[in-house]
């Protein structure tokens, strides 16, 4: 079964395009004029989400180099002792909403600190594997398709964010 996924890992593109290649001259399209059209169009996507991006970035090292989070740390960890929540865990709630990436150094923090295998570590993993980043993904997806008003989406995925952070928990609590 490994053979199988490791061939298919490797000759997954070369077949896949070898496929569309096929497709498009039996059906006697302009295949290189189609790509270039998509070129183009991916090219200036990519333009338009720039400035998103950037700003996020910047928004997220803002978070991390000012102390912000360890200020935060600092405050909620009293709290988080008596709901049975390890602290280390808090900075990967508030950073996993805004960036994927940044989530995923505390995560290998966290599990270098205190291990895969320990309650923390499972929980990390867990949150980091269902909960979505709702701050980057609204502001990259209304911000591209220019929709000023985003109705109930900020409220909706936080609450999903939010359900995600509470039913890592609660599972990993119980394995």
């Amino acid at each position: 079964m490994t053979q199988i996924f490791s061939f298919l890992s490797v000759g997954f593109i070369p077949i896949m395009s070898a496929v569309i290649i096929f497709h498009g001259l039996l059906k006697k399209a302009p295949i290189y004029d189609y790509f270039i059209e998509g070129a183009k169009t991916g090219l200036k996507t990519a333009v338009e989400i720039l400035p998103f991006l950037v700003g996020i970035f910047l928004a997220v090292n803002s978070l991390t180099a000012s102390g912000i989070l360890n200020l935060i740390d600092t405050l909620f960890a009293p709290l988080l002792d008596s709901l049975d929540i390890p602290v280390q865990l808090l900075p990967l709630m508030f950073l996993r909403a805004i960036s994927g990436s940044g989530s995923l150094i505390i995560l290998q923090d966290v599990l270098e600190n205190v291990g895969p295998d320990s309650y923390a570590g499972r929980v990390a993993c867990v949150m980091s594997g269902g909960c979505e980043t709702v701050i980057y993904v609204l502001a990259l997806y209304f911000g591209v398709t220019h929709v000023k008003k985003m109705r109930h989406a900020f409220k909706g995925g936080l609450i999903g964010y939010l359900t995600g952070i509470l039913i890592s928990i609660i599972i990993c609590k119980f394995m």
